[in-house]
């Protein structure tokens, strides 16, 4: 024990000196602030494309709070920046070894067989399941919002393995108070715009009943926070009599000021502070005080400020609630400890109802309660990735590729910003934020659901197209964010692009205006009976309204244009320059490729041409040119701007040409990437996977080329190509870098391209079916059959018996591969799931 805390003394001296020097006595009188109105609590989010007031409110207001700090087990915030931060910690102390252990951050490699969301809607709450091996835990957190959306409830609940049912753990809630304000106190501090403090009478050994916190901010208003000791079935351990001091049966208090960007380190300043009370026993007691005591976070220096620590210690099954409550939320609506549990109740079954209303579950999916649970997990996990970043980012505008160098580059960036972002995130472990290319796959089963909010994500992303019409392909934002991603990885480059599938899911919304020509804009839309949050109205107002998304598409779309021109600009290939290509200049090549790693496009790893040159043209590439044309063309049609129209459509017509001019390769029969011989002459790459499908899978391919649709299906069902009995591999069995270097998109299954392949087999079969032949027919309807299976029934079984969805999966044997909780664009199987069972 002695040794721990000098290590953690050496690492951690420092934070605290810090820290030290920021610790102020808050008061309340400091501040002025005047009763707020309601309308003026929620932030003032202009309305975009006519929505009506108090939808807006509504809207806005439901969706303020959520577990939006996704990187961490358990971390509530609302969608305001430098505003109140709380988060869930816990470790166990039957031992000294288990503070080594401490659970905060949602870590890849903890020894957690399950976490996740089970049920969950982010205007509702939900419930999140935690199995802890290291603890022999089950820990069950139910979060739950007032129907004004202001206020919030969680019960967290632990009950332990068969064998180990008198274990002992400490829990630790936080809640830090952020907002520093510009003018400089007389100690050269920055005041701050708000409180948070202790209202019990300060008790040095502990406290019994409920700990109460208050609060105020600008944003916020008044507000207060209040934990409780659970029902009188909980039990605390004894301890030492000898240290009756330390009494592991009272909660445990302790505050301190941290500046703003500080509050996310709350599980290093909690061990600080944990250190030097642990050192000061050790000089008093020595090494014989038991860890549930020795381990209670003492009030030893009675810091006051805007962070709080609020300890518990159990010895088996307990529970006790955290409630949050703004004091404009009526007292019929509030969150109570004695009404929390029927609230949970009432909200489990809304998702329930819901879920079976948006989903309905196809053959032979649809009999089988474990098919449902696992859908009803993929839908939640993938909201409960919603995430809200605020804060600064590094880019380096500076660094010009060389277009005939293939070499690494080391990029030097500079902070921009501050940005902010609402976004899902591919997995909370792992990738705990924004990715430009995974985000339209991660809103594709959320379109139906919940519509409005796939608004809100899309227009959270396309507020950050920059005046060249730039987005940063991965969003780190704020120093919380960078500390969770490798320094190499952190800079973004203007000169790198990624993958335009937001344009994809836009295009998706689009088509529910079936007919733009009549769309009629001059009768008001109306918003019937939104009297609650429980309203149905409440997130499909965009699809149930035609005339909104018109009007947001009209405000939105010069920024669309500058992302398209500047996605087509900078990203197009050489064909004035050689005699073979032609006139048309629809040809393109990724950006900040290297002789290893393309990762522009998105699938790192998979081979292209070697060696490489820049007279390269790539089909994925053009292929999403064609996906954002299509897009554009939509748009400009709905908006009747008959001029773009028909430049967007001669474009279309001009990729469509050239996917088959050019990239299409008879010898191999399948499109391919493009380069050039010693003699300038065009060659076709062909490294058959995902790459040659993409004029299939984006659906650019005429409807009456059945001939290439053939080859493309011959390609998929053969297991010595593509075929496998969970899914279809990256690259070909039979390609000379198949399962070589670092393998990532070189064999393995990935889920977003099987969606794309399986919605392509049903769409080529819905206009193509005219054009082929009886055995074609036969063809595409077992391919299809059979890949839906294969690929829901593996990804069932993997998360039956690991817990988790995961990124990708081994083509050989269906085992699991690379981030666990991958609950982003893996989560399309939902998708499929709902698609019918034959065509």
């Amino acid at each position: 024990m002695t040794n721990w805390i000098k290590r953690t003394k050496i690492c951690l001296v420092a934070l605290i000196l810090q820290l030290s020097l920021y610790s102020v006595v808050v008061r309340s009188e400091q501040f002025h602030f005047d009763i707020y109105e309601s309308e003026d609590v929620i932030e003032d989010v202009e309305s975009v494309g006519g929505f009506n007031q108090q939808y807006t409110e509504l809207s806005d207001a439901s969706l303020l709070w959520g577990p939006y700090r996704s990187s961490l087990y358990f971390g509530i915030r609302p969608r305001i920046p430098h505003s109140l931060l709380s988060g869930l910690m816990w470790f166990g102390v039957d031992d000294y070894g288990g503070l080594h252990n401490i659970r905060h951050v949602y870590e890849k490699y903890d020894p957690v067989r399950k976490a996740n969301w089970i049920s969950y809607d982010p205007r509702l709450g939900g419930r999140e399941v935690i199995r802890d091996d290291d603890y022999h835990i089950e820990l069950t957190i139910d979060y739950v919002k007032s129907s004004d959306g202001l206020s919030w409830g969680a019960k967290i609940r632990g009950e332990y393995m068969q064998g180990f049912e008198y274990n002992k753990l400490a829990l630790v809630w936080y809640s830090g108070l952020e907002g520093e304000s510009d003018e400089i106190n007389e100690l050269g501090l920055k005041t701050r715009n708000g409180y948070l403090q202790l209202e019990n009478r300060p008790q040095q050994e502990g406290y019994r009943g409920n700990i109460k916190l208050g609060g105020i901010s600008e944003e916020l208003g008044m507000f207060d926070i209040e934990i409780n000791d659970g029902p009188a079935s909980n039990r605390h351990p004894k301890g030492d009599p000898k240290y009756h001091f330390l009494d592991p049966s009272k909660t445990q208090h302790l505050s301190l000021a941290v500046p703003d960007d500080n509050t996310w380190r709350a599980k290093d300043i909690f061990l600080a502070l944990l250190s030097d009370s642990v050192e000061d026993l050790l000089e008093t007691n020595g090494n014989a005080v038991p860890p549930e005591q020795a381990f209670l976070l003492r009030d030893m220096k009675h810091y006051q400020g805007n962070l709080h620590f609020v300890q518990k210690v159990f010895e088996g099954k307990f529970e006790f609630d955290i409630i949050y409550t703004n004091k404009l939320t009526r007292p019929t609506e509030m969150i109570t400890f004695d009404n929390i549990n029927e609230k949970i109740d009432r909200n489990l079954k809304i998702f329930d109802d819901k879920f079976n209303d948006k989903f309905q579950l196809k053959a032979p999916y649809d009999k089988q309660s474990k098919h449902l649970d696992f859908a009803k997990e993929l839908l939640s996990g993938l909201l409960g990735g919603l995430t809200y970043a605020y804060g600064d980012h590094l880019v380096d505008r500076e660094t010009k590729f060389d277009d005939e160098s293939f070499e690494e580059y080391k990029l030097k960036g500079s902070l921009e910003g501050p940005h902010e972002l609402f976004s899902l995130v591919p997995s909370r472990p792992f990738f705990s934020r924004g990715f430009l290319w995974d985000e339209g796959f991660h809103l594709i089963p959320l379109i139906n659901y919940d519509s409005d909010l796939v608004f809100e994500v899309l227009q959270s992303w396309f507020n950050l197209i920059d005046e060249d019409g730039w987005i940063a392909r991965e969003q780190i934002l704020g120093p919380e964010a960078r500390s969770r991603v490798p320094e190499e990885f952190q800079v973004q480059s203007p000169e790198i692009v990624n993958p335009p599938t937001l344009m994809l899911v836009f295009t998706y919304l689009l088509n529910n205006i079936k007919d733009p020509h009549n769309l009629d804009l001059d009768t008001p839309y109306n918003v019937d009976d939104i009297t609650s949050l429980d309203s149905k109205n409440l997130g499909s107002l965009i699809l149930n309204n035609p005339k909104l998304l018109y009007n947001y598409t009209q405000n939105i779309y010069p920024k669309l244009k500058t992302h398209y021109e500047w996605f087509k600009r900078t990203q197009q290939g050489l064909y004035r320059e050689f005699e073979d290509r032609g006139t048309n200049g629809e040809v393109y090549r990724w950006r900040g490729r290297t002789l290893t790693h393309c990762l522009a496009s998105g699938i790192d790893d998979y081979p292209r041409a070697l060696p490489a040159d820049i007279a390269e043209l790539n089909i994925d590439l053009l292929s999403w040119i064609g996906v954002m044309t299509r897009s554009m063309k939509m748009i400009a049609e709905l908006l009747h701007l008959d001029e773009d129209y028909e430049q967007y459509k001669k474009t279309e017509e001009a990729i469509i040409e050239n996917i088959d001019a050019i990239h299409w390769s008879e010898e191999h029969q399948a499109y391919c990437d493009v380069s050039v011989d010693d003699d300038d002459i065009n060659i076709h790459v062909c490294h058959k996977g995902y790459v040659t499908l993409f004029p299939f899978l984006t659906k650019l391919i005429p409807e009456h080329e059945v001939s290439k649709i053939e080859s493309i299906v011959d390609l998929i069902s053969d297991p010595e190509e593509l075929w496998t009995d969970f899914g279809l591999r990256s690259l070909s069995k039979s390609d000379e870098y198949y399962k070589t270097e670092e393998n990532y998109w070189r064999s393995p299954i990935w889920i977003n391209i099987n969606y794309m392949a399986l919605d392509a087999l049903q769409h080529y079969y819905d206009i193509s079916k005219s054009y082929m032949s009886k055995e074609l027919k036969e063809k595409v309807t077992s391919t299809y059959h059979q890949l839906r299976l294969n690929i829901i029934n593996n990804i069932a079984d993997k998360w039956e018996t690991t817990g988790y969805i995961w990124e990708a999966y081994e083509d050989d044997s269906g085992k699991e591969k690379g981030a666990k909780n991958f609950l982003g664009w893996s989560s399309t199987v939902l998708i499929m799931m709902t698609m019918p069972e034959n065509l």
